[in-house]
This record gives C-alpha cells, sequence and structure tokens, in this order.
C-alpha cells in the first residue's frame, strides 16, 4: 500500500528512480489502474502523479508533501528548441506569499524555506499536440537550497520581495524585481487581490516562483549539454552584484577608442559596442549568453547618448503576429510575460568632444504600474486596431501608409511601428484592412519610446 506523505527520504529517491523512462500511463498500466476521464481533467500531470505514484490526495497544506521527511515533490516540462538546446517550459511555482504573515520572519525561519528548502523535481519532456499522461519521466533530482551554489542570490530575492511587502509595497512587486527566485501573479486573472499589511491598497495575489530563465538553467546542468555555457564570475568568491561593479569601475569614463585599445578589439563592425561589453567581462560568447545572465533573464543593452542629450534609438521587441495578438489578452500576452520578468542592463555610451565615453550600468525593469497602465493600454488599442480592420489610417502624398497604431506621441512610453526589412516582409492579417484591402501587413512590433529610455538612464546625462 502506497504510504501517501510519510515516504522517507530514501523511499522519495527509490520511487522517483522507478519512474524515469515511463509516463503515467505506463505507470498505471504496470498497476492495473486506471483513470475515468473525467478525473484525468481534473488537474495537471503534477497532481496525477502525487496520486497514483506516491498515493498522496491532492492538496494545499502548508506543509511540504512529504512529512516527516520535509520534502517537496515538483513535477515540472522542459522543450526542446532550436538547434536540439533544451528549455524550461514554465516557471516553478512554489507557494502563496502571505502578505500578511510572511514579512514577520527572516529568511531561514519563512514559510518559503519550510515549505521549499528541500524539492524533489522530477522533469518530463513537453511534446505539443500530446495527452498528459503520455508524458515520460526523463531525470529526477533532489534540490536542497541549503546545498545550492545560488542560495546567497535566492535568499537576496527573498529578502527584496518582503522588503516591498514591508514597505507597503506589494501592489508594486514584480517578477524582474529579483534574480532567480521570483514573485510571479497567482490568481484567475488581475482581479485576484489581496490586502497588504502596510498599505490600503490591495495587492495582486502572488506566489514565490524560480523564474523560467532559472529553470532552464537547471534543466541544461541536469539533463542537457552545459560545456558551452560560460560563467562571468569564474575564480572568483564575489557575487553577482560586486563582481559587475568592480568591471564597470575599471572601464568607466574611458573612450569608445580606449576600451578597443585596451581590449585589443579591431573591427568597424555594427555590433563594435556589444564586443566591447562582452570583452570586459571577459567572455567569448555574447554577455546575454552566459550562465549568470540566463540565469537572472537579464538583457544588456547599448544605450548610445548623442552630444545634446537625445537618444536616437528606440528599443524594439520582436516582430509580433497580428492573429496572436488579437487572440490573446494582454495578461497572457508575450510583451506582459517579457516586461513582467525581464532585467534590462544598460551599457551607457555617452558622446563627448566627438568620441563615445563609457559611463557606466543602469540596472532596470518596468515598474508594475507602468505596465498595468501605460503599456495595456497601447497592446488593448493594437488588439482594437486589428479586429476593426482599420491598420491604415491613409495614404500621405509620397505614397506612405499612415497606421492607426498607437505612435510615439501617444503615451510617452511605448508604440507600435515596423520592424521589417522592408514593406514586403509582411505577415498576415486576420481581418482585412477597410482601407485598402489588403491581406496582410508589413510586420510590426512593440518599441520603447528613445524619450522614455532617456528618463530610465536621466542620472547619465547631464
Amino acid at each position: 500500500m502506497k504510504k501517501g506523505r510519510r515516504y522517507n527520504r530514501q523511499e522519495i529517491e527509490i520511487i522517483s528512480k522507478s519512474a524515469i523512462g515511463k509516463s503515467l500511463n505506463d505507470t498505471l498500466n504496470s498497476e492495473l489502474i486506471t483513470i475515468k476521464d473525467k478525473e484525468a481533467n481534473k488537474g495537471g500531470l503534477g497532481q496525477l502523479i502525487e496520486k497514483y505514484l506516491f498515493g498522496m490526495d491532492n492538496n494545499s497544506d502548508s506543509e511540504p508533501d512529504f512529512m516527516p521527511a520535509g520534502i517537496e515533490l515538483k513535477v515540472t516540462p522542459y522543450k526542446q528548441i532550436k538547434g536540439g538546446k533544451l528549455s524550461a517550459k514554465e516557471r516553478l511555482v512554489l507557494n502563496i506569499i502571505d502578505f500578511e504573515t510572511e514579512y514577520k520572519n527572516e529568511f531561514k525561519s519563512s514559510h518559503f524555506w519550510y515549505k521549499n528548502s528541500k524539492i524533489e523535481l522530477l522533469w518530463y519532456l513537453w511534446e505539443p499536440n500530446k495527452d498528459k499522461k503520455d508524458y515520460v519521466i526523463t531525470h529526477e533530482k533532489l534540490f536542497e537550497l541549503a546545498k545550492s551554489e545560488d542560495l546567497n542570490q535566492i535568499e537576496k530575492d527573498w529578502n527584496t520581495i518582503i522588503n516591498k511587502i514591508r514597505q507597503g509595497k506589494a501592489h508594486e512587486i514584480s517578477e524582474a524585481d529579483t534574480m532567480y527566485l521570483g514573485a510571479c501573479p497567482k490568481g484567475a486573472n488581475s482581479k485576484s487581490l489581496r490586502t497588504q499589511p502596510f498599505s490600503s491598497i490591495k495587492a495582486m495575489q502572488r506566489a514565490f516562483c524560480f523564474k523560467t530563465s532559472y529553470m532552464t538553467q537547471l534543466v541544461r546542468k541536469y539533463i542537457g549539454d552545459y560545456s558551452d555555457v560560460e560563467s562571468i564570475l569564474k575564480n572568483t568568491k564575489e557575487s553577482f552584484d560586486e563582481f559587475i561593479n568592480k568591471v564597470i569601475d575599471k572601464y568607466k569614463n574611458k573612450t569608445q577608442k580606449e576600451l578597443m585599445e585596451e581590449l585589443k578589439i579591431e573591427t568597424k563592425a555594427k555590433n563594435v559596442f556589444s564586443m566591447i561589453i562582452s570583452r570586459m567581462f571577459n567572455v567569448k560568447s555574447k554577455l546575454k549568453e552566459t550562465e549568470e545572465f540566463q540565469k537572472a533573464n537579464i538583457i544588456p543593452k547599448t544605450i548610445r547618448v548623442e552630444e545634446n542629450g537625445k537618444i536616437k534609438e528606440s528599443m524594439s521587441f520582436p516582430s509580433f503576429s497580428f492573429e496572436k495578438i488579437l487572440n490573446t489578452d494582454f495578461e497572457n500576452s508575450d510583451l506582459r510575460e517579457e516586461l513582467e520578468t525581464t532585467k534590462y542592463m544598460f551599457f551607457i555610451f555617452k558622446k563627448e568632444n566627438n568620441e563615445y565615453v563609457f559611463k557606466g550600468i543602469k540596472l532596470w525593469n518596468m515598474p508594475e504600474s507602468i505596465i498595468n497602465s501605460k503599456v495595456k493600454d497601447m497592446y488593448t488599442k493594437t488588439q482594437k486596431v486589428i479586429a476593426e480592420g482599420n491598420i491604415v489610417n491613409h495614404i500621405d502624398k509620397y505614397g506612405k501608409r499612415i497606421t492607426n497604431f498607437p505612435g510615439m506621441h501617444d503615451n510617452g512610453v511605448c508604440h507600435v511601428r515596423p520592424h521589417g526589412r522592408n514593406a514586403k516582409d509582411t505577415n498576415l492579417l486576420p481581418v482585412k484592412d477597410k482601407l485598402t484591402n489588403a491581406t496582410e501587413y508589413t510586420k510590426q512590433c512593440f518599441w520603447l519610446n528613445n524619450s522614455y529610455i532617456k528618463e530610465i538612464i536621466s542620472e547619465f546625462i547631464k
């Protein structure tokens, strides 16, 4: 008979290893158990494995799944992407954050630590159009926070989240505030709100989670090939922040020419600033592809400020599918996901006496209040334009099509404009354009205004 939550550590490991190479259907067939369709549709694969592999009833208890072993069970998917690389399919959601109580604790006396300090991970390979009972468990790992090389950063992340609660800013928490441990939305929608102790403003319900970017690095480390992933923290015991600041201080206020000479770069390529940044950190690959930047989902961006203080370029996101935008609400959109989970490290080069000078960095993520107001408004307006087939407003005297998409002056933060190689680089329209009868249109993408970026890095422009 299955023990359910009373398995000890050794038994949990034995059962987990016995599941490797098998789907839930394989396990059920070997034990002459069947699941009714109605029951199978009630929960995710994790809940079915809890019940049929370990004999646990589904629960939302505050204790770890296995007591007294103190081990939480998590079943989590990964997928294969371009080039055969592996990637986590999603973040690993942990426990709901109780705003009213968790702030009273220290890290190792917290409910988060009690619930998640030991996690038995069961990984399965996700494939499209496959029944969840046919997904195969491929790997298992007992993940112990106390033994993790990432413990210090995870503790720092926990404190960042808790300090926002203590400051009465639970409503301003964003998953991008932190590096590895995030606070992700957890509720049916943005109206799933909770009270917080130090403010009358209700905050979106959130749960602790290991970010998708962090889970991807665990997948590659324990399942895939990790041999080609560079680390910027090799041969040092410094923290990420300490090391970054040391490097920046070394090169700050040097001209582009001085940096290229010191870092032995000889090129006239357009990506010279990207090359300079990588060489600063002594990495051969792109900085964004290093272990630490991938784990924390930090995207480096070079910002060039002209002598008059202006920034020429706005910041683009990938081109979007008109049909996908039309059929995806903002809460579930790729744009919200990116802004909610990504940090940007801006490397600022300011032109002085006709030479670009490296001024330093700004680590930034978009405030939740901006995401839920101006960005959301731009997104919903874009949906409306597509849905109504109202893409083209008019054609000017030069033959250029002027659209109804939100422009740079609409909200001061973000806008929509072309991202295609040329006008013939198009995507299909789900609704034919009324004015031109076009059934496809030049690829578009979302942009952050250059004026908004200037505000973000204002301390460097004086």
